[in-house]
């Protein structure tokens, strides 16, 4: 949790101006949600409002998030660009359904009871995500000649573990000044900084189901958990920030004892019960979040292939 958060504040503004160095504005992708509403409100107070541009991009979300990001803007004062997608989005689906047809390839409509069994869900929702990466890549060089800089909206929860992001949708961004906070630590400082209270106790969510809240991140998360086989609700904590879940807590726990990621990673169960007195519920959290950490890797390490050095040893280029 914070302890202070003028020098917090200071950290995070210095660290921007940094990463923005020679960049005339900046940009970042804001969805109403209480990430990247504590980013917008950092870089109006890192830069002038004026430098600070926002997009909004709509396909099939809940027009609620629209209302809270004009009440954040209302609050903040950045410029803020709408971007209505549904119309090239129902025109991408179109295509691709007799594209498949004509392939024999099986097709299934958006929340349709084959949609989550083929795999249809995650391409529906990676579509969205996916396409506000080119309007984001225009945006931040259009506005800044030429040169660009978007800036992430993943808390540390999310992008330094669960890596519960798109590569190449949300995760497609040049920084990221709040991995190092957990969500509730997100929303303490965002409700420090003026970001209006219905954002800072809204329920995380990236809508990207077409089904508003029914989709939300710490429900997936814990179905995600189960399917596994793990007994384990995965929570970010009170929706108020004052206290944290047991996703910031097995984060702190793998800072400190290194059973996520270190040298203490493939302790079993009994062992981490009998070195740390950790809880069966605790041991569970533990072992799914090794589980999601290593299956994501693939999103942060740099784009495998073949070495040159490898074809040259076996004689087949010079």
């Amino acid at each position: 949790m914070i302890k202070d958060f003028e020098i917090v504040t200071q950290i995070l503004t210095d660290r921007a101006r940094e990463l923005a160095k020679g960049c005339s504005r900046v940009f970042v992708a804001v969805s109403g949600g209480i990430d990247s509403s504590l980013v917008a409100a950092l870089l109006c107070k890192s830069f002038s409002p004026e430098q600070v541009v926002g997009l909004y991009r709509n396909i099939r979300n809940d027009p609620k998030h629209w209302v809270d990001v004009k009440a954040l803007q209302a609050v903040f004062g950045f410029r803020l660009i709408r971007f209505d997608g549904d119309e090239i989005y129902e025109a991408i689906l179109k295509q691709l359904k007799d594209c498949f047809a004509d392939c024999g390839l099986p097709w299934a409509h958006e929340n349709s009871p084959d949609a989550e069994e083929l795999g249809f869900s995650n391409a529906y929702a990676s579509l969205k995500s996916r396409l506000t990466t080119p309007l984001a890549g225009f945006i931040s060089k259009a506005i800044d000649n030429g040169n660009g800089r978007i800036f992430g909206t993943g808390n540390g929860e999310e992008d330094m573990f669960l890596r519960y992001f798109d590569k190449f949708g949300d995760g497609a961004v040049d920084n990221n000044i709040i991995n190092g906070l957990t969500k509730a630590e997100v929303r303490q400082l965002a409700r420090y900084l003026g970001v209006p209270e219905h954002i800072v106790t809204k329920t995380p969510s990236a809508d990207l189901h077409a089904i508003g809240d029914g989709h939300n991140d710490e429900d997936q998360l814990t179905r995600w958990a189960k399917q596994k086989g793990y007994d384990v609700e995965m929570s970010y904590g009170a929706c108020d920030g004052s206290c944290e879940g047991n996703i910031a807590w097995a984060w702190k726990e793998d800072t400190e004892n290194n059973v996520i990621t270190g040298e203490n990673a493939d302790l079993s169960p009994d062992q981490l019960e009998m070195f740390f007195r950790y809880t069966p519920w605790q041991v569970q959290t533990i072992l799914f979040m090794r589980e999601i950490e290593r299956s994501t890797r693939h999103k942060v390490d740099a784009i495998p292939g073949l070495e040159r050095k490898r074809l040259i040893d076996e004689g087949v280029v010079e």
